[in-house]
Order: structure tokens, then sequence, then C-alpha cells
């Protein structure tokens, strides 16, 4: 019987000990691994980083348009900038313009230069429009 107290004494002792570790373990885990714990807090400063970095694009995005729209603007429409979107967009060009079509595939050389290599494919660049004379005004 008194190994039985013996038994009985000691766990009395050790049972709040026990259960105080494992109760800090809990928390201690949670407090690492759970939703609102150490590492979703880094991982949601990474994600805020990379968010930061998007809106940064985005401003940086929104900042040129609007300065391409303020051009186009009947109070300040630039000329240069009309042109440029006209030939873009629409495809058109002034009946002045030389227009050249180059084969993506072919190498491109400088007019009037002729290397010597027998290889070069002949007429790397097709002239739509002859060449004109200049206009002097």
């Amino acid at each position: 019987m008194s190994m039985q107290r013996d038994i009985t004494r000691r766990l009395r002792q050790i049972a709040p000990q026990i259960f105080w570790g494992c109760l800090v373990s809990y928390f201690a885990f949670h407090a690492v691994q759970g939703d609102r714990g150490v590492v979703a807090w880094l991982q949601m400063r990474q994600q805020l980083a990379q968010l930061d970095q998007q809106l940064d694009a985005a401003q940086h995005e929104r900042m040129i348009l609007e300065r391409q729209v303020a051009l186009m603007r009947p109070q300040s429409l630039d000329p240069d900038m009309l042109d440029e979107q006209v030939r873009r967009v629409l495809g058109f060009t002034d009946a002045r313009d030389r227009v050249e079509f180059y084969d993506a595939d072919a190498r491109i050389r400088a007019p009037g230069l002729d290397d010597g290599a027998p290889d070069a494919p002949a007429g790397d660049v097709l002239d739509v429009l002859p060449p004109q004379e200049p206009v002097t005004r």
C-alpha cells in the first residue's frame, strides 16, 4: 500500500506541471503555426510586398495613360500625338510618307551597301513608293 500512496503522491505533484506544460505548448504551437501566427504573418507581409509592387506598376501605367489622354483633349490637342495615334491605330499614312516593309527572316542591310556576301538574300528592303524628289517651299 505504501507503494500505491507513493505513486499517487508523486502524480499529484507532477500533474499540474504536465497540465501547464501542455497548455503552454498548445498556445506556443498556435502562436507560430496558427491562422494568425508568425508564419501566417510572414506570408501576409510577403503578399503585401507583391501587391505593393503591382500597385506601383498600375499607378505608373495609369500616369502614362493619363498623360496620353491629356494630350488628346480638345484644349491641348497635340498634332504629333494625333498623327501618331492615327498611324498606329488606324494604319493610315500620309501620301508623302515612304513605307518600307522588311522581311522578318532576312538580314537587314543598309541600302546601297554591298558587303559581298554570297549568302545574303537579294532585296532585303521592298520600297513601296518610288523615291521622290525633295519638296522645296
